[in-house]
């Protein structure tokens, strides 16, 4: 698998707790979660055994590139519509 994205209502915590260190601890090397009440999007990367190393949150207008596809994007503006 090369990314997983979850969008969260009331379970981003879970998503941010339990689901985040599972998804390093099994290597998955991209992991995004769209907050949907914020329109956030969190970007992890670099998984390990402690979690993810790289975390970045991306809002407004911005567009976002996929690791495993990096000719790949989507925007902010697409994922919230």
């Amino acid at each position: 698998m090369l990314l997983l994205i979850e969008v969260a209502d009331i379970s981003l915590a879970y998503y941010r707790s339990t689901k985040l260190h599972l998804y390093a601890e099994a290597g998955i090397p991209e992991y995004w979660v769209v907050d949907s009440a914020a329109e956030v999007v969190e970007v992890h990367r670099t998984p390990g055994p402690e979690g993810y190393r790289d975390v970045s949150w991306v809002a407004g207008a911005a567009t976002l590139t996929l690791l495993a596809f990096p000719d790949v994007a989507l925007t902010t503006t697409e994922i919230f519509a």
